[in-house]
């Protein structure tokens, strides 16, 4: 192993990929290393573009994304307007989301390793600990979903569909219509779909590049498309394909109101995939190439626009038919296609969501919570933590309704994200200019100790910005809290900015020169590593 102070010849850049593997462990370092921290090794980075595409197709065909642009239409914004919004969020958070992915395919590290670098080796815990408690929310909504679609089908199955007609009469249209109906059925099969998801992340090990995880990301994309262009022909059918009626749909806000409503969605969408403009580090580190990443993530926005006009046009068609708005896709495929179709596509949407909580909602924040302890929490353990994490939060509770899910869920949340990602990005992309030393993210004694571990420019920023986007008595609150996202991660970009350049390189960090106006900051083996230590 190269001697621990020397951060050139620990290290191997491989010009032609653009990769940086780690020739050594540090086993000494009990705190920050172990197996499944270690950089993945470059000849062990073998997912190519289609595997990432793979991804974002299971985890963009899900229930929640379909219920986005309906939500749009639930505050008053038209047809054409959420379905612009759906995308413009999308297209917004995927900037950040492959600046964050870089580092994972240039440097092979998870998250939470990548994180030391802007947060300190130990104050890198506290932005990940936000993300994985907001992934394990989704871990219990998401699981909450799986369950609708399996009692769907035995509601189907079992000829009681009668029972759920009697909720929708009675005005209780919502994704909890099905617990209500069959409580005990519910819960159970609930308990079933956790223990099952736990086999699967079992059985596939994180050093070995997720194959598990790959195969399955591969085999349920096209299903899952699949099943959605089946619920939209379906109902459209019914509808005797009334495009222009359901399109037509105009704002029913005006003013202050309609501009509130038009920030909220927005940064709703764009809070939607924060978690995962985080977590993907923890798949690049695994890619063949900085290409391959990229080109794999771009179609993102588009599958969003496309399910936002499946999903836009699908609730209408069931307003026109039923003279009922039912957001709920799996209520609605429950209750009004034939059975056999409907089971199809409850299945289908069971297979879909089972593959974004293993993706999105599981993997980052196992890491997440392993990096607290590295040296007696496994990823596995930490998987464990989310779906504990996940039951006792209850985030299931706001995706009953659209001010709920919106407000409660989203905006909360992407407040605190949206600071954390810009004081990433910031610091990354301006300050750095994508390198740094990969040694030092395992040293308890490197350059990213800062302050006893703690980087303090980018605990003060966070406390600054979140002061001021959830603090009630703030003038024209209402508004700030509606471009919870897009504020805080601007705020925090220009507070953590001056901090660093300012404060902390120049007393933590002297080894650095340069200026965010010309190369960035870089040390002198750092500058070694890139020029003359390639092969």
């Amino acid at each position: 192993m190269a001697n621990p102070t020397d951060r050139v010849g620990a290290v191997r850049y491989n010009v032609k990929r653009g990769q940086v593997e780690l020739l050594g462990g540090y086993p000494e370092e009990r705190l920050l290393w172990n197996a499944d921290f270690h950089p993945t090794p470059i000849k062990k980075r073998n997912w190519d573009w289609y595997t990432y595409a793979a991804i974002w197709f299971g985890m963009a065909f899900i229930v929640p994304s379909w219920s986005l642009a309906s939500v749009g239409l639930s505050f008053g914004l038209g047809t054409l307007n959420s379905i612009l919004l759906v995308f413009l969020g999308n297209a917004v958070v995927l900037v950040p989301m492959i600046i964050q992915s870089h580092g994972g395919a240039r440097y092979g590290t998870p998250e939470p390793v990548l994180t030391r670098t802007r947060w300190g080796v130990f104050g890198a815990m506290f932005p990940s600990w936000i993300r994985a408690v907001i992934g394990a929310g989704w871990w219990g909504i998401e699981s909450y979903i799986m369950t609708e679609a399996a009692v769907g089908i035995y509601a189907i199955l079992t000829h009681r569909l009668g029972v759920i007609e009697g909720y929708v009469a009675r005005g209780i249209a919502s994704p909890y219509t099905l617990s209500l109906a069959f409580p005990l059925v519910f819960w159970t099969t609930f308990a079933a779909i956790i223990l099952l998801q736990v086999a699967l992340l079992y059985f596939s090990p994180v050093p070995e590049a997720q194959p598990a995880l790959k195969w399955f990301a591969r085999l349920a994309a096209p299903l899952v498309l699949l099943g959605f262009v089946m619920l939209w022909y379906n109902f459209m059918s019914i509808s005797h394909w009334g495009v222009g009626q359901v399109l037509s749909i105009g704002p029913t806000v005006t003013g202050i109101n309609y501009w509130i409503a038009w920030l909220a969605f927005l940064n709703a969408n764009i809070a939607f995939w924060a978690t995962m403009a985080l977590s993907m580090p923890d798949y690049t580190r695994f890619a063949k190439s900085q290409f391959a990443q990229t080109i794999g993530q771009i179609p993102m926005p588009f599958m969003m626009l496309a399910i936002a006009i499946f999903s836009v046009m699908t609730t209408g068609a069931i307003e026109q038919a039923y003279h009922v708005t039912i957001w709920d896709p799996i209520l609605a495929a429950t209750l009004y296609l034939r059975p056999a179709t409907a089971v199809l596509i409850d299945a289908l949407f069971l297979l879909a969501t089972f593959s974004v909580n293993v993706f999105a909602n599981t993997v980052g924040p196992a890491y997440d919570f392993a990096n607290t302890f590295p040296r007696k929490l496994t990823w596995f353990r930490g998987a464990l933590i989310v779906v504990a994490i996940s039951i006792v939060l209850g985030a299931w509770t706001y995706y009953g309704s659209a001010y709920g899910y919106l407000y409660n869920w989203l905006l909360t949340y992407g407040g605190l994200l949206g600071s954390v990602e810009g004081i990433i990005i910031f610091d990354y992309a301006l300050i750095r200019r994508f390198k740094f030393e990969l040694t030092d993210v395992f040293w308890s004694r490197g350059r990213f100790r800062y302050w006893r571990g703690i980087n303090p420019a980018a605990f003060i920023t966070f406390a600054i910005v979140e002061f001021l986007i959830y603090a009630p008595f703030i003038p024209y609150h209402n508004v700030i809290f509606s471009n919870s996202w897009l504020l805080s991660f601007l705020l925090s970009g220009l507070i953590y900015v001056p901090l660093m350049t300012q404060w902390v390189i120049p007393k933590y960090q002297p080894e650095l020169k340069g200026s965010v106006f010309k190369g960035g900051y870089v040390s002198d083996e750092v500058a070694v590593i890139f020029n003359d230590n390639a092969t």
